[in-house]
């Protein structure tokens, strides 16, 4: 795996990175700057470029910001940008624009601002408002059949002693973002919290399955433990009850995606005691239907889990604050991923990582295999090698210039 640095300048803070490809290759990376976690005392949302398979970044290109008197006279922050490429070629980038009262996680008010770029990234349009209010931290994707999907979080005021109530809400758009439907909200799983607190499903993102379901994955603070994922089968307007994923501690925006080969991965941020890292969850469509009920409402079961999971990297900063990412498949296969962390730096840099399927996996794109039989002469090695040609046969075999849904 090579790491490479996108952007660090150590007189700002440089924070929540989200990447995508655009049609001519050329990849297109967002985030945001201010002056430290929280968007104060002012914000702006940048592009930085790349054409050489982010090896190397070009100058960064300011879409929208808010200078401190702006903030100051209640025109809002600009929190988290996320940017997508559609299947005809224009670029989304969408940003909530918060009206937070100093640092409290209340009921505050948010617009969720649309921008548009028809050349690849280097010019922007808008901002458009969408009229999604009072959620922030958007994610949005396009459906197989044309619509938008937009996910955000309501957060609200609880109870005393309770802290913030937090709901994971929906919205679609089937004329290019110009109106929208929802909220379409997600119940909260249905089983009793470990640690007895309430849930807090937040902040998540959507892939879309070849039969048209539609998963999402979502954090989870009120617990803590894992992250949860549920179902959609009718284009995502109402959602199954959660269950649990196997990505431990997700404490941090997932970012999710298929792989040309249909498989899903998942970025995200690890939170565990003090420290935060980047982790990178992979399964197969079989694994992410496990659990959740199928079109007759009948639970998937199966048999081995089909998951592959990693470590990309983690903040050894005496501050560690990281793990929102994004990342994209590049024509070779490999993957470009992109971080803000603070590690080395005295305020948060945002860095890219090339990874390959050999930095995780050593078998050939499209499954998840696992094979310990019964070996007593110790030969197993040898069928399993059969087992990697035959997938490798396989792997070569295909058209990889047609797409799958959700594909990044």
């Amino acid at each position: 795996m090579q790491t490479i640095t996108v952007s660090r300048n150590d007189d700002i803070y440089e924070a929540f990175a989200d990447i995508a490809r655009a049609a001519d290759g050329t990849l297109v990376c967002t985030y945001r700057e201010s002056m430290g976690h929280g968007p104060r005392p002012w914000s702006k949302v940048v592009v930085r470029r790349s054409y050489d398979r982010g090896l190397s970044w070009g100058a960064r290109q300011v879409v929208v910001e808010r200078t401190r008197e702006q903030t100051d006279g209640g025109e809002g922050r600009l929190n988290c940008s996320r940017i997508t490429t559609c299947r005809d070629g224009v670029m989304l980038l969408i940003v909530d624009l918060t009206f937070r009262k100093g640092r409290e996680m209340e009921t505050c008010g948010a617009r969720n601002l649309f921008f548009r770029s028809h050349d690849h990234g280097a010019t922007w349009q808008g901002p458009e408002e969408t009229g999604m209010t009072e959620a922030i931290v958007p994610s949005i994707k396009e459906l197989s059949n044309g619509d938008l999907i937009v996910g955000l979080t309501e957060h609200q005021a609880g109870e005393e002693g309770k802290g913030i109530i937090e709901t994971q809400t929906v919205y679609l758009s089937s004329d290019r973002g110009r109106t929208w439907e929802g909220p379409f909200k997600v119940p909260d799983p249905g089983e009793p919290m470990v640690t007895g607190h309430y849930w807090r499903l937040n902040e998540g993102d959507f892939v879309e399955l070849d039969d048209g379901a539609l998963i999402l994955y979502m954090r989870e603070d009120g617990e803590g433990l894992s992250g949860w994922k549920s179902i959609s089968w009718d284009g995502g307007r109402s959602w199954s009850t959660p269950v649990r994923t196997r990505m431990m501690h997700c404490l941090g925006r997932p970012s999710v995606g298929r792989l040309r080969s249909g498989e899903i991965v998942v970025t995200y941020r690890i939170g565990c005691g003090l420290s935060t890292s980047l982790g990178m969850h992979v399964e197969t469509p079989d694994e992410a239907r496990r659990h959740l009920p199928d079109r007759h409402g009948y639970p998937c079961s199966g048999g081995d889990p089909q998951v592959r999971f990693a470590f990309l990297d983690n903040d050894r900063s005496i501050c560690p604050d990281s793990g929102y990412s994004g990342w994209v498949q590049r024509p070779d296969g490999s993957l470009f991923v992109v971080n803000y962390i603070n590690d080395d730096a005295p305020r948060a840099q945002i860095r890219g990582y090339c990874v390959g399927r050999e930095d995780w996996f050593l078998f050939p794109e499209g499954a998840i295999r696992f094979d310990w039989a019964s070996d007593p002469e110790g030969q197993g090695h040898v069928a399993r090698q059969d087992v990697i040609r035959r997938q490798r046969a396989w792997a070569d075999g295909q058209d990889w210039s047609k797409r799958v849904p959700t594909q990044k």
